[in-house]
């Protein structure tokens, strides 16, 4: 294993302080925590959206701290969510009597924690709403979605009851919306290589050569099965239709297109890539709206991506629209 790191105890409190060090002008870090918080808060009375999670996912959801997004990401050590009492002291130190939307990622460690969280928040008098991702139609069947894990389409949530809460929404509108863009969205995820825990330095898992594993999840989890390794054009195909068949989309819908890449894969492959879903779907009769590609969610130096679709209406289109300026995506 070759990384660039110092102490390995150390790695989360240094990629904290260094990301928090080159976006300053959006981002703070709080000294001696893991509370990743906008540099300038939201005003006094709007929602607030909170977050905690497992680190190891660069940028992952510290990425998305900023002025359209969340209000805090508490991050816990690499690949491990963050303890529910240290997520709820984050909560406490961002709590100025505004409502609360904590959302939540369907991991264990995540819900595990995020319910702790939310629980002594409820304790405390908070006025606090929790919301659960889940977009991955790989990690359970159709007519089970709740038992699905949160992947990268996540970020269709996030932007929506961001640019909600920023109007000045209530609580209970910005987690309508949230859930609103969680259930029009489908993820699906391919690995071509596999990565190294940054801690252990063990292989995550073995990929054959000459297939793609298909289906797998954030943390290394397995895919449900695997196909021949053949070109964009037809895994693009192929992934397509396992998310056209679950929503389903349909000719005349208008989505949004979300290509994750999952730590290696360069931004030529993934161009490529979103070049053939944008002509696969007008192929299918459904319109891109618009769409983003680039490094969101990782799984370190994990070969692949995942490709996350969410149906529009004229709501989400607005907030999907409205400025956001994080560090991981900015449309200002």
């Amino acid at each position: 294993m070759k990384k660039l790191l110092n102490a390995k105890e150390d790695i989360m409190n240094e990629t904290m302080r260094g990301f928090a060090m080159e976006n300053h002008r959006r981002l703070k870090l709080i000294e001696g925590t893991h509370q990743m918080v906008r540099r300038t808060p939201k005003e006094k009375g709007k929602v607030k959206l909170v977050v905690g999670n497992g680190g190891g996912h660069e940028p992952g959801l510290m990425g998305w701290v900023g002025k359209g997004m969340y209000d805090l990401d508490c991050l816990g050590e690499v690949f491990t969510a963050q303890s529910g009492e240290v997520f709820f002291e984050g909560i406490q130190a961002l709590d100025d009597g505004s409502p609360i939307l904590l959302t939540i990622a369907n991991h264990a460690g995540d819900v595990l924690n995020g319910n702790l969280a939310y629980a002594m928040a409820l304790e405390e008098g908070m006025d606090i709403r929790k919301v659960l991702f889940y977009d991955d139609v790989a990690s359970a069947p159709k007519g089970m979605e709740e038992e699905r894990r949160g992947m990268a389409g996540m970020m269709f949530s996030i932007k929506a009851a961001g640019a909600a809460a920023e109007a000045g929404e209530s609580l209970e509108k910005c987690a309508e919306v949230f859930e609103k863009a969680r259930d029009n969205t489908r993820t699906f995820g391919i690995a071509l290589t596999s990565c190294t825990h940054p801690v252990s330095g063990a292989t995550m898992f073995d990929i054959p050569d000459g297939v793609i594993e298909m289906g797998g999840g954030i943390h290394g989890e397995g895919g449900m099965d695997t196909m021949p390794f053949t070109s964009s054009r037809e895994v693009c195909k192929v992934i397509c239709e396992k998310l056209i068949e679950d929503m389903p989309y349909e000719p005349g819908d208008e989505v949004v297109v979300l290509v994750n890449g999952s730590g290696s894969t360069t931004m030529m492959e993934m161009s490529i890539f979103y070049q053939d879903v944008v002509d696969y779907l007008n192929f299918k009769g459904i319109k891109v709206y618009d769409g983003v590609a680039g490094n969101f969610i990782t799984t370190q130096e994990l070969g692949g991506l995942s490709l996350s679709l969410c149906k529009m209406d004229d709501e989400l289109k607005r907030l999907w629209d409205a400025p956001c300026s994080t560090p991981a995506y900015c449309n200002m």
